[in-house]
């Protein structure tokens, strides 16, 4: 049931937004960002809870209970929350250092000819046979077109986005600003 609808090849040259190592840090960095997101959201929701069930004079055990969990829940959220962005500061270090690696090290690489980059588009149908399923992928292949990675377009474009907001940044709080600029 697949038919392939359209497939563009364009060459690839030595940069950060072809790095395979690069773009998958760039992967983990936004998955970073979405766990982010969602324990932000727990912690204000357990925040909410904690002003509904506040203690007063007149609260019953069940009430204190409630506030407690909720104190709780929003207390392991924010330590969570905190070793998130830990782990993204790391992160943003380690593309930081690729992408100079790639400028001073790898500079009379730069701009050099590594293979080609595929856009592929496609169509076929789901698991039940009845409905048609369309997908576009990225492809990096080498100099013979041997596959070198994947990734869906949208989040390759999300990528790319990323890429170049953490390569015009010095610190991570640039970073995050250029980054929901892009994006939002």
């Amino acid at each position: 049931s697949y038919e392939p609808l359209q497939t563009k090849v364009d060459s690839s040259f030595v940069a950060l937004s072809t790095d395979r190592e690069a773009i998958e840090l760039t992967l983990d960095m936004l998955k970073l960002f979405q766990s982010a997101q969602e324990y932000a959201d727990k912690i204000e929701s357990a925040e909410s809870s904690m002003e509904i069930w506040s203690p007063s004079g007149y609260s019953s055990a069940y009430s204190k209970g409630e506030y407690r969990r909720a104190k709780e829940e929003r207390d392991n959220n924010q330590r969570l929350l905190d070793k998130t962005k830990d782990r993204i500061q790391n992160q943003f270090s380690k593309i930081k250092s690729r992408q100079s690696y790639l400028e001073a090290e790898a500079l009379l690489k730069i701009g050099d000819f590594n293979g080609w980059k595929v856009y592929h588009k496609f169509k076929s149908l789901n698991g039940a046979g009845t409905l048609d399923l369309f997908g576009e992928y990225v492809f990096f292949c080498d100099e013979d077109f041997n596959e070198k990675s994947a990734y869906p377009k949208e989040d390759y474009e999300a990528i790319s986005k990323v890429m170049i907001a953490i390569s015009s940044s010095n610190d991570i709080s640039d970073m995050i600003e250029k980054v929901q600029e892009e994006i939002y």
